[in-house]
């Protein structure tokens, strides 16, 4: 069946009433998960997944979760325009202007300047998207186990090159998740692994009690901690105005638009690099075309609109390696996958032939998502930003309940209250060792990928296990994860300069200002 007619099947699955109304929810849950500090994206995606159980229809499970990540994206430059503080990582760099500028009292200007940024670059990368999902898929048709090895190892290893602050911490945790994902019976042998006796560990770790505790938890963990040394001051929301970006504004800021979130869509498409990275490159790369490079830090409406379409781009481009190549594009399409796979969803070359009007749906959901965002973000920001005014100590005990009793909705086994509990002790432990647990993450999705095609791999070429280099296209993703690894390196490297630059003016100018 050809894409034309695939499509023109997705259509009407899309425009449902249910589907809009799942759209619509899952907007309005993103904005306010990414509008308040410490309730991240990946929070509100491990917060409905358990509700999505109950859905008939596969496709409406992920467009949903699709939903909250697209309104999560931009609701997280609500908090960092308003308070100073991003909701989430990828709202960074909007800080660096959007808060200048609403202390000079254009609070609206920057957040009207936020939404059309975020608006154009969804767009952006979700018509990408639905152009060059199918076409990636049809290059990588031929692809064996051993080029899904491959890939399994360039997944973990760029999520792992690009987490965290220090690389060898990032191997380190992308190991132990490898390592916990052995847990219990192999599915080759049946051998029971690393159970210790144990009957709790018999059958493994359920991938949603881990993903709630190693992301939900932990951050909440983590907040309350910052909130109660803060002394409480995320209650500290500003007034908006009504002065709104005008239509000359608007069209100055197109360029930035466009340049951030061709770049963004770029790196998205790079499994491991994510909204986090793509803000900061895009943020200085604006900066450095830019007529006004002097007004970047100062309320430049440029530097907002270059963070937000950069971190909003990488939504629909982070998804193109999840569906055509069954690997994450970043953190929450890691989560995404773990959705897949428990909606029974198996993304990769096979997704377009076999499940082609599912994918589609999923993919002009995205669409939709992203158009819809323009007017409930109109409507909408002014109520949610009033969210922020709740003090977290309230907020936290609600959260922590719904990630218990999401991590018990996945089986229906207390045991499962009890592993999440453990491994939210230990996933804390490793934050206070200031070690990323996204490759820990990673590594226990993509683990059991890796493991079965390396099996098949052996097995099918007598374990000459210099097939996975001797065959060209394995060769050249291995050469490929080398080269990538080597270039994020530098690009953390070159972040890190940046934020220390960046800290070095604001430690000036707060000096400037106290000595005035």
């Amino acid at each position: 069946m050809s894409d034309f007619a695939l499509i023109s099947q997705a259509i009407p699955q899309v425009f449902t009433l249910y589907n809009m109304l799942l759209i619509f929810g899952g907007l309005v849950l993103g904005m306010v998960i990414g509008c308040v500090p410490g309730l991240s994206v990946t929070l509100g995606i491990i917060l409905m997944l358990p509700l999505t159980y109950t859905f008939d229809d596969p496709a409406s499970a992920i467009i949903l979760l699709l939903a909250v990540y697209v309104g999560g994206m931009y609701g997280g430059s609500i908090s960092a325009i308003t308070l100073n503080t991003p909701g989430t990582n990828s709202a960074i760099a909007t800080t660096f202007d959007g808060y200048p500028l609403a202390k000079k009292g254009k609070v609206k200007k920057a957040l009207d300047t936020s939404l059309f940024a975020s608006v154009f670059g969804g767009l952006f990368s979700a018509v990408l998207l639905l152009l060059c999902a199918s076409l990636i898929t049809k290059l990588v048709a031929n692809f064996t186990s051993v080029e899904y090895f491959s890939l399994g190892i360039m997944g973990i290893s760029l999520i792992a090159g690009v987490s965290g602050s220090s690389l060898p911490k990032s191997l380190i945790s992308g190991m132990i998740g490898l390592l916990m994902a052995c847990i219990g019976m192999d599915a080759v042998t049946g051998v029971t692994r690393f159970s210790f006796g144990s009957a709790t560990l018999k059958y493994g770790i359920d991938m949603l009690p881990a993903m709630i505790a190693l992301i939900a938890l932990t951050q909440v963990v983590q907040k309350l901690r910052d909130f109660k040394v803060s002394g409480g001051k995320l209650d500290d929301a500003r007034k908006i105005d009504k002065q709104g970006i005008t239509k000359k504004e608007t069209i100055s800021i197109l360029p930035a638009c466009l340049r951030s979130s061709a770049i963004a869509s770029v790196l998205g498409a790079m499994p491991g690099v994510g909204g986090g990275v793509a803000q900061f490159l895009c943020y200085n790369e604006v900066r450095r075309t830019s007529k006004h490079p002097e007004e970047f830090g100062k309320g430049c409406l440029e530097g907002i609109a270059a963070a937000e379409s950069s971190n909003n781009a990488v939504v629909g481009s982070a998804m193109i390696p999840l569906l055509t190549l069954g690997i994450p594009g970043d953190g929450v399409t890691a989560l995404l996958l773990g959705a897949f796979v428990l909606h029974g969803i198996q993304p990769g070359p096979t997704m377009f032939t076999k499940q082609g009007v599912m994918a589609y749906t999923i993919i002009i959901g995205c669409l939709v998502a992203n158009v819809l965002l323009a007017p409930l973000g109109l409507g909408m920001t002014r109520i949610v930003a009033k969210i922020v005014q709740v003090r977290y100590t309230y907020l936290a005990p609600v959260i922590i309940m719904f990630c218990f009793a999401g991590a018990f909705a996945a089986t229906g086994n207390t045991k499962e209250l009890i592993i999440c509990a453990g491994i939210l002790i230990f996933s804390y432990t490793l934050t206070v060792l200031d070690i990323d647990n996204t490759p820990l993450l990673l590594g226990m999705i993509l683990e059991d990928i890796m493991e079965q095609n390396f099996v098949t791999a052996s097995m099918s070429y007598d374990r000459n296990y210099s097939i996975f280099i001797t065959r060209p296209i394995s060769c050249v993703i291995l050469i490929v994860t080398v080269v990538l690894l080597v270039s994020m390196i530098r690009v953390n490297r070159r972040i890190a300069k940046l934020n220390a630059k960046q800290e070095a003016e604001m430690a000036a100018e707060h000096a400037k200002m106290e000595n005035a």
